[in-house]
């Protein structure tokens, strides 16, 4: 990296997004010198985590050791995996703790982002206009629920039927007493179901595709010193070198969980697993299973609803549906993003190098767009990165060469994920290399005895703080 040059002006920026990302790159940039706005349609800090999001069962899919920021770190009284509540009480206190609520503009959403010659125009939904010179987008790739629309839903509806996702203030009073069908496989989805099944007359999961689950222990370890490791990235980059470990890890695993008493094995190997955004199996998801609570129709599909409020499946069975909890999943979309403004490759993907940085549109960048199973750090270091990028303090390649680059790291998820990789903002299961690539683009790689110590033992947001606190110190002085 390259020391930026003395007088470097200071920007007005704009941020769209107050989630973790939005927040870390409102810090970032406010710490180098520039001014910030920071916008979000909620009342409250969080993004996934505020609480208009809150769903019954919603925990931390990390632990608190490695879902945090690298300096502010959650009380130690904690669980592991705090509560939805706890974790946007965390990040309200970090926004108290680095001063930056002057920054924020809560309860403002952006309706339209339209280029100008020297910077940006945002427009409020209430019809206010803002001009900066510079816009980070950093709305978040799981905040949009993704909604079926399923045959029959009008009459459906209209019969009293409900169809909301887990994220759209789903409470246990909506479940209660009646017959639910949740839609879905993933985290939320078997959150929720745990959670609904304790008052509901009968909950069932409905799963296209069932999904290989990390236990939270193995072979006496906290298991994110054994999945979260350098070791295990580079298990995930040469599967077939490392057969022999996975088909130990899937034995381990169906015998821990007790898949096969229950008849939930997925298909294929387990190192499957990182295909997607990868997850632990929810607390009391298998005793639910095995106790009727929870039924689960595997390899099926909702292909209608029905006016007498029940759901069609695949294979003709006729389900009663009072209520259709859809965990199908989020668009990643910018919406507010003028229509001349173009991202995306032919197939719909971003296409941004490191995951920050457009090819073609000036005065952008994006933060939390390379989700991760490290997403606090990615997003963190990815704000410094831009901070970096906006002092001329990166020595990048041409703007082909990173085209090109972009397109081979595409193509190469969409094959190794068979799509899964959410429109190219995921990075998993290579959330390590991410961020040693950004470092290595700022010049300062993590040093030899962190990097070794992080085969062996989980990866921590603590490691990267020196490294981050040099490349500030630099570009403000």
């Amino acid at each position: 990296m390259r020391r930026a040059a003395a007088g470097t002006r200071s920007a007005r920026i704009g941020v769209v997004g107050a989630g973790i990302a939005g927040l870390v790159a409102t810090k970032v940039l406010r710490r180098v010198g520039h001014e910030v706005l920071t916008f979000d349609r909620t009342p409250d800090v969080g993004g996934v985590w505020s609480t208009m999001r809150h769903y019954p069962g919603l925990k931390t899919q990390n632990t608190r050791h490695t879902y945090t920021f690298t300096d502010h770190e959650p009380p130690s009284s904690w669980p592991d995996f705090p509560s939805a509540a706890q974790w946007q009480s965390h990040i309200a206190a970090y926004v108290e703790r680095f001063d930056l609520a002057d920054s924020l503009k809560l309860s403002t959403g952006i309706a339209h982002a339209a280029p100008t010659a020297d910077g940006w125009t945002l427009t409020t939904e209430a019809g206010e206009n803002h001009g900066i010179d510079h816009l980070v987008v950093a709305n978040g790739v799981f905040s949009v629920p993704r909604i079926l629309q399923w045959p029959g839903a009008d009459t459906y509806a209209a019969s009293g039927g409900i169809v909301k996702a887990p994220s759209q203030r789903l409470t246990l009073d909506e479940a209660r007493g009646r017959n639910v069908i949740v839609v879905g496989y993933g985290k939320s989805a078997c959150d929720v179901a745990v959670s609904l099944s304790t008052v509901a007359d009968s909950v069932t999961i409905v799963a296209r595709r069932l999904l290989w689950k990390g236990s939270k222990r193995m072979l006496g370890r906290d298991i994110e010193d054994i999945a979260m490791t350098r070791m295990t990235e580079t298990m995930f980059a040469h599967p077939g070198v490392f057969r022999p470990a996975w088909s130990l890890i899937r034995r381990l695993t169906i015998a821990d969980q007790h898949l096969g008493d229950v008849g939930l094995i997925p298909d294929g190997r387990f190192e499957d697993i990182g295909q997607s955004t990868s997850s632990m199996m929810s607390d009391g998801f298998i005793q639910s299973v095995r106790s009727g609570a929870i039924v689960v129709k595997r390899d099926r599909a909702v292909v209608s609803l029905g006016a007498g409020r029940n759901a069609q499946l695949d294979d003709g069975a006729v389900i009663p549906a009072d209520l259709v909890v859809a965990a199908t999943g989020f668009e990643q979309a910018v919406p507010f993003l003028d229509g001349a403004v173009n991202i995306h490759d032919e197939d719909g993907n971003f296409e941004l190098f490191r995951r920050i940085l457009p090819h073609d549109v000036p005065n952008l960048t994006f933060c939390g767009y390379n989700s991760s199973v490290f997403s606090t750090i990615n997003a963190e270091i990815g704000a410094v990165w831009t901070a970096a990028y906006l002092a001329g303090a990166l020595q990048l390649p041409p703007v082909e060469q990173r085209r090109e680059q972009v397109a081979l790291e595409l193509a190469y998820m969409k094959a190794r994920t068979n799509g899964n990789h959410a429109r190219g903002t995921s990075v998993i299961p290579f959330s390590i290399r991410n961020i040693d690539e950004m470092l290595a683009d700022l010049g300062v790689p993590l040093s030899r005895w962190k990097r070794l110590a992080q085969w062996g033992r989980r990866v921590l947001p603590r490691d990267y703080r020196d490294a981050i606190e040099g490349v500030l110190r630099d570009i403000g002085a």
